[in-house]
């Protein structure tokens, strides 16, 4: 009997190479453009949370503003406020036209957890720029910082070199603030400016802030050039005062951008 031999034929050799061939550059598509998505993913991701970021950093803190010191330049590239440390009711006061001492405010205790020194407001609605006027014996905040003095009966007295508010708040709010801050942007970036005092004209404001660390603080560097719009709405007997602002992101590694539009509300509680 002869011995039989079994094998492939060049044919079918051909056929399994192509039908591999066929398999490979499908599975190498596949996990290319499910890799490519992924990258795309992240890097919306990214340019979400960034935005995000940025607003909720915004809008946290215009939250707590002192009610009237909102103000925005004229190319609405930069917004600027006074934030508020703590907030209590006063019991005497240097009001102009009432009589009392011009150097303390007396108040009832500020919570301990809360800061106890700062500068005082009281019903700080009027000329903005006189509010941001620190050489001013009379205004709406004191121009310098109030030290709390000994508790007596049951208050809190804060002291101060001579100063008198110009208004009397209906509910005797008093307000304790640090110095104004601001949110500005410059070329690509956003940044958070503090610690440089206060600026009467806010037309004089860009030439104010400081330029270095720990007073400037980088929020964002992927913002287009041009794109934050910054716009305030005063508030009125009706509405509380609304802080609308406008930015755009860009990806450096590619031409996706998001535009992030947010509205703040600041309650009127002067």
């Amino acid at each position: 009997m002869g011995n039989t031999q079994q094998g492939f034929s060049l044919i079918e050799l051909i056929i399994v190479i192509v039908i591999l061939s066929v398999l490979s550059v499908g599975s190498v598509q596949f996990i290319s453009y499910s890799a490519l998505g992924y990258v795309d993913t992240v890097r919306r991701s990214e340019l979400a949370s960034s935005g995000t970021i940025v607003s909720e950093k915004i809008s946290r803190l215009v939250r707590d503003a002192l009610p009237g010191s909102v103000r925005v330049n004229s190319d609405q590239s930069c917004v600027e406020f006074i934030p508020v440390l703590a907030a209590t009711r006063y019991i005497e006061a240097p009001i102009i036209g009432q009589p009392g001492s011009l150097t303390r405010v007396t108040a009832v205790p500020v919570d301990a957890a809360l800061p106890q020194t700062g500068y005082l407001a009281i019903y700080p609605l009027g000329d903005i720029n006189r509010l941001y006027n620190d050489t001013l014996a009379t205004g709406f905040i004191t121009n310098q910082v109030a030290v709390v003095a000994a508790p007596e009966s049951g208050a809190s007295v804060f002291t101060f070199s001579s100063f008198q508010f110009l208004l009397q708040s209906p509910l005797q709010r008093l307000f304790i603030t640090s110095q104004p801050v601001a949110f500005c942007q410059d070329s690509t970036r956003i940044y958070f400016y503090r610690n440089y005092g206060f600026v009467g004209d806010i037309a004089n404001l860009s030439a104010a802030l400081p330029t270095t660390v720990p007073q400037r603080l980088v929020v964002s560097d992927q913002v287009q050039a041009n794109s934050v719009v910054f716009n305030f709405l005063p508030s009125s007997l009706r509405r509380n005062a609304v802080l609308s602002f406008q930015m755009t992101f860009i990806n450096s590694n590619s031409n996706e951008n998001l535009v992030v539009n947010q509205e703040v509300q600041i309650r009127n509680v002067p």
